[in-house]
């Protein structure tokens, strides 16, 4: 079950790193192919299928990253750095 869970990991990274770098299809799917569990590949069909779930959630994610405002960002920013100071000093 470990292994089940970090292979959803690898994959969520692999599927935001290729989001973000513009990757094709099918370098995407490449990419999510080399993500093992007990050394077995998950099938190409079941990888096109998250591929597919996860471009659903694209404008949800690409709202959610630029729908802060000024005020959101002074709160964490305080937050963030108050908490960040603390365990330096």
């Amino acid at each position: 079950m470990k292994e089940l869970i970090e292979a959803a990991k690898k994959m969520n990274t692999i599927l935001r790193e290729c989001e973000d770098g513009g990757d094709t299809f099918d370098e995407t799917l490449n990419r999510l192919g080399s993500v093992k569990v007990h050394g077995v590949s998950f099938p190409t069909l079941m990888l096109m299928e998250i591929i597919d779930e996860f471009a659903k959630g694209y404008s949800e994610r690409r709202k959610k990253q630029f729908d802060v405002t000024d005020e959101e960002l002074q709160k964490k920013y305080a937050e963030a750095s108050s908490k960040w100071n603390e365990k330096l000093n």
